[in-house]
């Protein structure tokens, strides 16, 4: 349909542009020892395209407002973006996505895709960032099958708890730059166990 021809424009137009985004040169050859997967056995069996990161949400309900505040939501996502691209899937543009969000809460299935990216905050604590750049945090990812019923086990889930910092912080040119690494270097540590796409003959 003509409605599906958009959505994989798009869908397409995200990997291309995303893809071309440097990443941290100080990424590790091993990633997700400290990630808790919670669930995995949908993913793969699924095997989505089409990700909508849908708007993050934030469960800090014994922290500060400052804290809450803290959290970059808008970076996180795009983070996100960048890491499912490196497990093959191809998300969709976060302003096509927020097309769809009413009231700040997004439908899941609402533009078409074929899997919701969620990224759920518990904890953010920029305490030792101005001193050492590092930033304490808990946050969970979750990819929903957009058609399964509303508190369905994910198709995939994992949640990562402590501090995240880079192995070097000079390679920066701007503190937005620095930034920008570290929510890569969380995102990258989520999906590292994530099932990544099969691109082979007869896959979606």
């Amino acid at each position: 349909s003509t409605t599906h021809r958009s959505i994989q424009a798009l869908a397409v137009t995200a990997l291309f542009t995303i893809a071309s985004c440097a990443l941290p040169n100080s990424i590790p050859e091993q990633r997700g020892g400290g990630v808790a997967v919670l669930a995995g056995t949908g993913l793969e069996e699924l095997n989505p395209a089409d990700v909508a990161v849908a708007p993050v949400a934030i469960h800090m309900e014994d922290m500060s407002q400052r804290h809450r505040d803290a959290v970059p939501q808008w970076g996180l996502r795009q983070a996100m973006q960048r890491a499912l691209v490196r497990r093959r899937y191809s998300p969709l543009s976060l302003d096509f996505v927020d097309s769809s969000v009413v009231n700040a809460s997004y439908s899941a299935g609402a533009v078409g895709e074929q899997a919701v990216c969620e990224i759920i905050v518990h904890s953010w604590s920029e305490r030792y960032w101005a001193t050492e750049k590092r930033l304490d945090v808990d946050v969970e990812v979750r990819m929903v099958d957009p058609a399964a019923v509303e508190g369905s086990t994910p198709l995939w889930a994992a949640r990562m708890d402590g501090m995240v910092a880079l192995n070097s912080v000079t390679n920066y040119s701007s503190e937005e730059a620095l930034r920008a690494a570290v929510l890569d270097e969380i995102s990258l540590e989520l999906v590292a166990r994530m099932p990544a796409r099969n691109l082979s003959a007869g896959s979606k």
